[in-house]
Protein backbone atom coordinates (compact mmCIF):
# COMPACT_ATOMS: atom_id res chain seq x y z
CA UNK A 1 0.00 0.00 0.00
CA UNK A 2 1.25 3.76 -1.15
CA UNK A 3 2.39 5.79 1.61
CA UNK A 4 0.49 8.93 2.71
CA UNK A 5 3.72 10.91 1.26
CA UNK A 6 3.57 8.75 -1.94
CA UNK A 7 -0.02 9.56 -2.41
CA UNK A 8 -0.05 13.53 -1.95
CA UNK A 9 2.90 13.32 -4.20
CA UNK A 10 1.04 11.50 -7.01
CA UNK A 11 -1.81 14.05 -6.15
CA UNK A 12 0.67 16.90 -6.94
CA UNK A 13 1.60 15.57 -10.17
CA UNK A 14 -1.94 14.16 -11.39
CA UNK A 15 -3.49 18.12 -10.77
CA UNK A 16 -0.35 19.30 -12.50
CA UNK A 17 -0.54 16.98 -15.62
CA UNK A 18 -4.92 18.21 -15.18
CA UNK A 19 -3.50 21.59 -15.41
CA UNK A 20 -1.47 21.17 -18.39
CA UNK A 21 -4.84 19.58 -19.78
CA UNK A 22 -6.78 22.81 -19.24
CA UNK A 23 -3.96 25.62 -20.02
CA UNK A 24 -3.71 23.21 -23.56
CA UNK A 25 -7.54 23.33 -24.33
CA UNK A 26 -7.70 27.19 -23.69
CA UNK A 27 -4.70 28.11 -25.68
CA UNK A 28 -6.76 25.94 -28.56
CA UNK A 29 -10.07 27.49 -27.67
CA UNK A 30 -8.27 30.85 -28.06
CA UNK A 31 -6.82 30.17 -31.25
CA UNK A 32 -10.06 28.87 -32.33
CA UNK A 33 -11.91 32.46 -31.81
CA UNK A 34 -13.89 30.55 -28.91
CA UNK A 35 -13.60 33.40 -26.22
CA UNK A 36 -15.53 31.98 -23.59
CA UNK A 37 -14.15 28.21 -24.05
CA UNK A 38 -10.82 29.48 -23.17
CA UNK A 39 -12.13 31.76 -20.52
CA UNK A 40 -13.80 28.29 -19.23
CA UNK A 41 -10.50 26.44 -19.83
CA UNK A 42 -8.54 28.84 -18.04
CA UNK A 43 -10.64 29.36 -15.00
CA UNK A 44 -10.71 25.32 -14.76
CA UNK A 45 -6.42 25.63 -14.90
CA UNK A 46 -6.26 28.22 -12.49
CA UNK A 47 -8.97 26.44 -10.03
CA UNK A 48 -6.71 23.13 -10.51
CA UNK A 49 -3.58 24.65 -10.38
CA UNK A 50 -4.52 26.59 -6.76
CA UNK A 51 -5.91 23.12 -5.40
CA UNK A 52 -2.56 21.37 -6.53
CA UNK A 53 -0.95 24.57 -4.66
CA UNK A 54 -3.14 22.95 -1.56
CA UNK A 55 -2.45 20.07 -1.55
CA UNK A 56 1.50 20.45 -2.23
CA UNK A 57 1.31 22.74 0.79
CA UNK A 58 -0.52 20.04 2.64
CA UNK A 59 2.49 17.53 1.76
CA UNK A 60 5.09 19.87 3.06
CA UNK A 61 3.30 20.27 6.17
CA UNK A 62 2.90 16.05 6.32
CA UNK A 63 6.68 15.65 5.64
CA UNK A 64 7.66 18.02 8.50
CA UNK A 65 4.80 16.46 11.29
CA UNK A 66 4.95 13.33 10.22
CA UNK A 67 8.61 12.30 8.81
CA UNK A 68 10.70 15.39 10.37
CA UNK A 69 11.65 16.93 6.85
CA UNK A 70 11.41 19.44 4.83
CA UNK A 71 11.91 18.10 1.89
CA UNK A 72 12.28 14.97 -0.15
CA UNK A 73 15.99 14.51 -2.15
CA UNK A 74 16.29 12.57 -5.12
CA UNK A 75 18.09 9.48 -3.70
CA UNK A 76 17.81 6.76 -6.13
CA UNK A 77 19.75 2.95 -5.47
CA UNK A 78 23.51 3.84 -6.54
CA UNK A 79 23.65 1.16 -9.25
CA UNK A 80 20.34 2.21 -11.16
CA UNK A 81 20.35 3.62 -14.31
CA UNK A 82 18.27 6.57 -12.46
CA UNK A 83 21.35 7.58 -10.75
CA UNK A 84 23.22 8.58 -14.03
CA UNK A 85 20.37 11.16 -14.30
CA UNK A 86 20.58 13.33 -11.85
CA UNK A 87 22.08 15.83 -13.40
CA UNK A 88 19.07 15.72 -15.94
CA UNK A 89 16.75 15.72 -12.93
CA UNK A 90 18.19 18.90 -11.07
CA UNK A 91 18.56 20.92 -15.14
CA UNK A 92 14.47 20.49 -14.75
CA UNK A 93 13.70 20.87 -11.25
CA UNK A 94 16.20 24.11 -10.54
CA UNK A 95 14.03 26.40 -13.44
CA UNK A 96 10.71 24.59 -12.86
CA UNK A 97 11.06 25.81 -8.99
CA UNK A 98 12.38 29.35 -9.85
CA UNK A 99 9.56 29.76 -12.62
CA UNK A 100 6.96 28.17 -10.30
CA UNK A 101 7.76 31.45 -8.23
CA UNK A 102 8.05 34.12 -10.31
CA UNK A 103 5.25 33.12 -12.91
CA UNK A 104 2.56 33.04 -10.35
CA UNK A 105 2.11 36.83 -9.22
CA UNK A 106 1.72 36.95 -13.34
CA UNK A 107 -1.06 34.20 -13.84
CA UNK A 108 -3.04 36.45 -11.09
CA UNK A 109 -2.60 39.60 -12.98
CA UNK A 110 -3.49 37.96 -16.53
CA UNK A 111 -6.24 36.33 -14.70
CA UNK A 112 -7.24 40.00 -13.53
CA UNK A 113 -6.61 41.78 -16.85
CA UNK A 114 -9.24 39.50 -18.30
CA UNK A 115 -11.66 39.65 -16.10
CA UNK A 116 -11.62 43.35 -15.88
CA UNK A 117 -11.45 43.27 -19.98
CA UNK A 118 -8.77 44.52 -20.26
CA UNK A 119 -7.62 42.31 -23.53
CA UNK A 120 -4.81 43.12 -25.21
CA UNK A 121 -2.71 43.87 -22.14
CA UNK A 122 -4.22 39.99 -21.39
CA UNK A 123 -2.75 39.40 -24.14
CA UNK A 124 0.40 41.01 -24.01
CA UNK A 125 0.88 39.49 -21.39
CA UNK A 126 0.04 35.99 -21.92
CA UNK A 127 2.41 35.83 -24.44
CA UNK A 128 4.86 34.75 -21.84
CA UNK A 129 3.39 33.93 -18.94
CA UNK A 130 1.40 31.03 -20.72
CA UNK A 131 4.74 29.27 -21.86
CA UNK A 132 6.35 29.46 -18.67
CA UNK A 133 2.90 28.29 -16.84
CA UNK A 134 2.29 25.27 -19.22
CA UNK A 135 6.54 24.64 -18.76
CA UNK A 136 5.81 24.58 -15.06
CA UNK A 137 3.12 22.26 -15.08
CA UNK A 138 4.40 19.74 -17.63
CA UNK A 139 8.09 20.10 -15.48
CA UNK A 140 6.07 19.64 -12.40
CA UNK A 141 4.95 16.00 -13.44
CA UNK A 142 8.57 15.33 -15.09
CA UNK A 143 10.08 15.75 -11.43
CA UNK A 144 7.72 13.94 -9.72
CA UNK A 145 8.30 11.04 -12.76
CA UNK A 146 11.88 11.02 -11.55
CA UNK A 147 11.89 11.09 -7.98
CA UNK A 148 8.61 8.35 -8.03
CA UNK A 149 10.34 5.95 -10.67
CA UNK A 150 13.76 6.65 -9.05
CA UNK A 151 12.40 5.10 -5.67
CA UNK A 152 13.33 8.59 -3.97
CA UNK A 153 9.67 8.83 -2.74
CA UNK A 154 9.27 5.20 -1.49
CA UNK A 155 12.32 5.60 0.35
CA UNK A 156 11.55 8.96 1.76
CA UNK A 157 8.21 6.94 3.15
CA UNK A 158 10.03 4.36 4.81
Amino acid sequence: MASTTEILSRAVAGLNALATVFLLVGIFRIKAGDRDGHGRAMKWAVLTSALFLAVYLASKVHLWVALGRTNITYAPDPASSWAALKGLYLLILIPHVILAIVVTPFVLRSVWLAKAGRFEEHKRLTRWVFPVWLYVSVTGVIVWAFMEFSGSLARAAS
